[in-house]
């Protein structure tokens, strides 16, 4: 999915002053002004009465299941991940100053913030074919919309997100702890080479010069660790922090889905949480068989059965030390 010009405008905003804004940027921020103006915090908290959020461990196939969700009909999204949305509070970049986590909790969701979030997120939301939200609410204000979202960092965002959307419900995508422990292994390599999948460098008492994917608390104690165990950390830390917060929802606000369902048997996954979202499949979905799946856009390497093994003597060693959230995940409801 080609990413709209308002992602990279909202992921500038912070970082230019008024004079130097591009053609896009100023868009952004005048229809931001239009809707502040026009629009009461009421009428834009009611487009978000059915917010839906992807939450996942990072290279789970979470990039993979938004790109085809949102290939669906009377879903919205901004055609890419919140990374520019946060970029724009820099209260939300971590937990708090001393970078106990890259969690948002609670506290970090003040009224201002909340709205003006929903605002922005307004201001940028498309549907599949391109056409952008604030042009259908112009014509017309009572519109519904199911607005779609997916970013690895709201792994640890769950409370935070309640605030801001309040209706919010979740699909929790998890995978076989072998294989997405390798990807994340895969990951953090391409990205200490390339940059790519870096959240944050010069972390305090932090031995490498990069930090890749999310940032857990008790990210310290790896210090000087195998990037095996890094990655099984981040395993572990984000399904369990993601089983919490759930078990405290309403059995109708969430459902979760393994990721080998869903390559294996797309059209019976995709009609469940289509059912979840409550909007129809669509054709492009409808077509969607275990072997025309699309090829993510995060995808480091292409897929291959038991890939996991190229890092087997390593994840082996590992694995005692998640096998009891495994266990949790795999009594899941599907």
């Amino acid at each position: 999915m080609a990413r709209p010009p308002v992602i990279d405008a909202a992921r500038n905003l912070r970082h230019n002053t008024s004079a130097q804004l591009s053609p896009g940027e100023n868009a952004l921020r005048r229809t931001m002004s239009r809707l502040s103006a026009h629009w009461s915090t009421e009428e834009i908290e009611g487009y978000f009465s059915n917010p839906v959020f992807i939450v996942s461990t990072p290279r789970s196939g979470s990039t993979l299941l938004f790109t085809m969700l949102a290939s669906t009909p009377g879903v919205w999204t901004i055609a890419g991940e919140s990374h520019g949305v946060y970029a724009q509070f820099p209260h939300l970049r971590a937990e708090d100053t001393k970078m106990t986590s890259g969690r948002l909790l609670r506290r970090h969701a003040d009224p201002e913030t909340c709205k003006n979030m929903r605002h922005l997120y307004t201001a940028m939301l498309t549907d599949m074919n391109g056409s952008r939200l604030y042009d259908e609410i112009a014509r017309d204000r009572t519109k519904q919309i199911l607005f779609l979202e997916k970013t690895p960092r709201n792994a640890l965002n769950i409370e935070f997100l309640l605030e801001v959307f309040p209706a919010a419900r979740f699909i929790f995508l998890h995978r076989d702890p072998r294989e997405n422990i390798a990807s994340i292994m895969e990951g953090w390599v391409t990205g200490e080479k390339t940059g790519q999948f870096v959240t944050f460098t010069e972390l305090p008492d932090w031995p490498r010069e990069r930090w890749c994917f999310i940032l857990p608390p008790g990210w310290r104690s790896l210090a000087g660790k195998p990037l095996a165990d890094i990655a099984a950390f981040q395993w572990r830390a984000c399904n369990s922090i993601i089983v919490e917060a759930l078990s405290k929802l309403a059995a109708n606000r969430w459902t979760s889905v393994d990721y080998a369902d869903l390559v294996a048997d797309p059209l019976t996954t995709l009609k469940r949480l289509c059912d979840f979202c409550g909007v129809p499949m669509g054709d492009y979905l409808q077509s969607r068989e275990a072997d025309n799946l699309p090829m993510s856009a995060s995808t480091v390497s292409a897929p291959k059965k038991h890939k996991w093994k190229r890092h087997e003597s390593e994840i082996l060693r590992v694995l005692p030390d998640v096998e009891d959230v495994a266990e949790k995940l795999a009594a899941l409801p599907h």
